[in-house]
C-alpha cells in the first residue's frame, strides 16, 4: 500500500457522532491545566489524559482520566476507549448542573469500574471526590486533596491559584 492510500484510510471522525460538551472558558482551562501540573509528580504510577473519548457502558468525555501506566502503539491511534479509568475528573463549567455530572458519574463511569470521580467547582474553589460505594469527601482551597483510590495527593491553594 502507497503512502497516499494509508492517508486515505485514516479514520476522520463524523462530526454527528461526537460526544457535545460546553465550550471550555478561560477558568476552566486554567483549572484544568493546573491540574495536569499537579497531576504529573505521578507519572511514574499514573497517566493523566485530557479530553479522552470514553465507550464505556455509555459514552463520555471526562476533562481528565487517570489511569495506571499504560502502554501505547505510536503507530495506531485509539479514538474511542474502552478501558474505564480509575479516576474521571469533570471541571462544572457555567452552563452545567452538578446532578448531571453526579448523574454521569453514577449512570457511566461508576458502572464502567471507575473508582473515583472528582467533581470540580470553580465559583466555589472545591473539588468534590464521591466513590461508587458511596464514600465523598469535599475539598476546599487551602486544603490537601487526597484520593482514597489512588493516594494521590493534590494541594488545591496550586489548583486555585
Amino acid at each position: 500500500m502507497t503512502i497516499r492510500e494509508e492517508i486515505n484510510e485514516i479514520v476522520v471522525p463524523n462530526y454527528e457522532d461526537e460526544i457535545v460538551k460546553p465550550m471550555a472558558g478561560k477558568n476552566h482551562a486554567r483549572i484544568q491545566s493546573r491540574l495536569i501540573a499537579e497531576l504529573l509528580r505521578y507519572e511514574d504510577k499514573f497517566d493523566v489524559l485530557p479530553e479522552l473519548d470514553l465507550e464505556l457502558p455509555g459514552r463520555a468525555r471526562p476533562d481528565l482520566c487517570i489511569y495506571p501506566n499504560l502502554s501505547y502503539d505510536w503507530w495506531k491511534e485509539e479514538h474511542k476507549v474502552t478501558q474505564a479509568p480509575i479516576v474521571t475528573i469533570e471541571i462544572l463549567s457555567y452552563s452545567q448542573g452538578i446532578e448531571d455530572l453526579l448523574s454521569k458519574a453514577r449512570d457511566i463511569y461508576f458502572t464502567a469500574n471507575v473508582q473515583s470521580a472528582w467533581f470540580v467547582v470553580p465559583g466555589l474553589n472545591i473539588i468534590h471526590i464521591t466513590t461508587p460505594n458511596g464514600q465523598t469527601a469535599t475539598f476546599q482551597q487551602n486544603e490537601k486533596l487526597v484520593d482514597p483510590v489512588t493516594g494521590i495527593e493534590v494541594e488545591l491553594r496550586e489548583v486555585f491559584r
